[in-house]
């Protein structure tokens, strides 16, 4: 079976070409009116992918649901979305490891209950879209341009690379996050465009290249926030 891949459906035809090309099949993720439509189809607002399973807020699409459960379990959690900050950031997690990074008010709270069952030590922060934000690399290291989200992270034990923000799109916005351009492919870091508009790109591609990763470019366009692409 190939891979699958969540992605935003503002994805360029460029984007999923590319995707395929590496044998991953993208499923685009219907937009949701329970948030700003700018991050609608973002499936780290949606959607929280942890240990092979999907967390789904109330509301999500029932006929994309029926796709994904053919490759995945799904649990339908209790938190409904708003389009009022921070009501739409109950599922933007970051998991590294056997740590979880939240927003310190806004997790759902099936979510945090499973990961704490798990053992594994929830930390908030006070950045609210953390996955947004976070570049994660493996099981001990992120990138991110985040101060709170690098602090928790240090304080945990976890390598962090701190970049400077900007250089990343998000429509409607000044600026995008890296963790919402990007996806993980087992040794593979998938982004959405080139980061070599990025200020920070030599430091990004060492840090990457030094965990035994290596980036690959899914666009000549300058990377853009779609919300994290989702691959198992």
């Amino acid at each position: 079976m190939n891979r699958i891949a969540i992605i935003s459906p503002d994805a360029s035809v460029e984007i999923l070409k590319n995707l395929r090309a590496l044998d991953i099949e993208p499923i685009a993720i219907p937009r949701t009116d329970r948030v700003s439509p700018q991050i609608s189809g973002h499936p780290d607002i949606q959607l929280f992918l942890h240990a092979g399973r999907f967390y789904c807020h109330p509301d999500i699409s029932p006929s994309f649901l029926n796709e994904i459960e053919r490759y995945a379990e799904t649990v339908i959690c209790p938190t409904r979305l708003d389009r009022h900050y921070p009501a739409d950031i109950p599922y933007n997690i970051a998991c590294v490891g056997s740590v979880a990074l939240h927003h310190h008010t806004h997790i759902d709270p099936l979510v945090s209950s499973i990961l704490q069952s798990e053992l594994i030590k929830t930390i908030g922060v006070s950045q609210g879209y953390v996955k947004c934000s976070t570049l994660i690399v493996d099981d001990r290291s992120i990138i991110t341009a985040d101060s709170s989200i690098n602090q928790a992270a240090l304080a945990a034990g976890l390598s962090s690379l701190v970049i400077r923000p900007g250089a990343i799109d998000l429509p409607g916005h000044a600026y995008g996050f890296i963790g919402g351009a990007t996806g993980l492919a087992e040794d593979t870091m998938l982004c959405t465009g080139t980061l070599r508009f990025h200020p920070d790109y030599e430091p990004i591609l060492r840090y990457i290249s030094e965990r035994g990763k290596r980036l690959v470019s899914l666009s000549k366009s300058r990377a853009v926030d779609l919300g994290t692409i989702y691959i198992f």
